[in-house]
């Protein structure tokens, strides 16, 4: 492929991976005016995040299309109460909206279902997130023809996984370039105690949520540290309102903040404002520690951790087997974490490597592969 001329970013994933990817669509868009580049979504928050993108970078010219998910889609997720239930129809009408595009980007993986739809030109990956779990999505990765990485972390994973390097490219992090020329985030609260940001996972089998309640109240009976309850946002996306308020009500005005849905779980307003981290297995500690701070980790499954791979990140800071336990871990990182720091920054460049320009590089890398394939 020469001659590019049209190129479709899709975005069905939910608005916490629009950073990610959509700014090198911003960025193709400006400086490559006789390229049309479209990106699709198919909810309000997600056309909102990508509208708010393309007007911080100026890229007037990038097409944002919005659809409605198919009746199939909505149905099968209705009977299900999976809202990725829906996804297969909805892949399939992007398939067709996309028929006259070179390539489609996405930055998640169920689209890869597309090759099963038919489609035959390129088909492109950006990773979101770089945290250290395989899940077993990752076999999906073979449907693409280039695949996108933050850093040498990922390549060194996908080639033992039997990915060829023909497919890799490590471009850095995306979102990290795009928001670190943002203002700093104000305060969390007022007042001068340290601000523990809690953020579990979704996954329930790797998770703290089940104990969650337990962490939060251990905190509440406590005036040392701040907590910010903020867990992955696919954690409660199927919750109903009763459930999803008895969640909320553990908030404690100026010493408990509960967020299970706002747009900054996306923006790295916590991540960036936070004194401490504590999770389990999201990709967010890395974020957290591009400026390296105290770390610590709930250990709610028993795991044996020390020598598997997915638990890479709990070896930057203090680990705790249960509720019982997380204060005691906080205090502890906080105290050695002078000691982790060298370990952390090592960590951070072997996940982002540099990731000044990320979003040029990521563009550009992108036009050279789909120009070769």
């Amino acid at each position: 492929m020469t001659n590019l001329n049209n190129l479709t970013f899709v975005f069905i994933g939910g608005e916490h991976q629009v950073l990610h990817l959509a700014p090198v669509a911003a960025e193709l868009s400006l400086c490559h005016p006789d390229i049309t580049v479209c990106c699709i979504c198919a909810d309000d928050r997600t056309a909102a995040a990508l509208r708010a993108v393309a007007a911080a970078m100026r890229a007037s010219a990038m097409i944002i299309t919005q659809i409605a998910w198919p009746w199939a889609g909505r149905i099968a997720a209705r009977v299900t109460g999976i809202r990725s239930a829906a996804k297969g129809p909805l892949l399939a009408r992007i398939r067709w909206m996309a028929r006259k595009s070179q390539a489609i980007i996405v930055p998640e993986r169920t689209s890869a279902a597309l090759r099963w739809l038919g489609w035959r030109r390129p088909l492109v990956h950006f990773r979101h997130g770089a945290g250290d779990r395989a899940p077993s999505s990752e076999a999906k990765l073979r449907a693409f023809d280039a695949i996108f990485v933050p850093g040498q972390k990922d390549i060194e994973r996908a080639v033992a996984q039997g990915l060829g390097h023909k497919k890799l490219s490590a471009v850095s992090y995306v979102k990290m370039d795009y928001l670190q020329a943002l203002p700093a985030r104000p305060r969390l609260f007022d007042n001068d105690r340290p601000t523990v940001f809690y953020n579990p996972h979704f996954d329930p089998a790797l998770s703290s949520i089940g104990i969650a309640r337990d962490v939060i109240a251990r905190f509440r009976e406590q005036e040392r540290y701040n907590l910010v309850f903020a867990p992955h946002v696919r954690t409660f996306e199927n919750l109903h309102l009763g459930p999803r308020t008895r969640w909320l009500e553990l908030a404690v005005p100026g010493h408990i903040a509960v967020d299970l849905d706002s747009p900054r779980l996306f923006d790295m307003t916590y991540a960036r404002a936070a004194d401490i981290y504590l999770g389990d297995m999201s990709s967010q500690l890395h974020e957290f520690l591009a400026k390296p701070r105290p770390v610590a980790f709930v250990n709610a499954h028993g795991a044996n951790w020390q020598d598997d791979p997915r638990y890479a990140g709990w070896h930057l800071g203090e680990v705790a087997s249960g509720a019982d336990e997380v204060l005691a871990a906080v205090d502890r990182a906080l105290e050695r974490h002078p000691d982790m720091i060298q370990r952390q920054e090592k960590a951070i460049v072997f996940a982002f490597g540099c990731y000044d320009g990320a979003i040029k590089r990521a563009s550009h890398q992108l036009l050279h592969t789909l120009q070769s394939l």
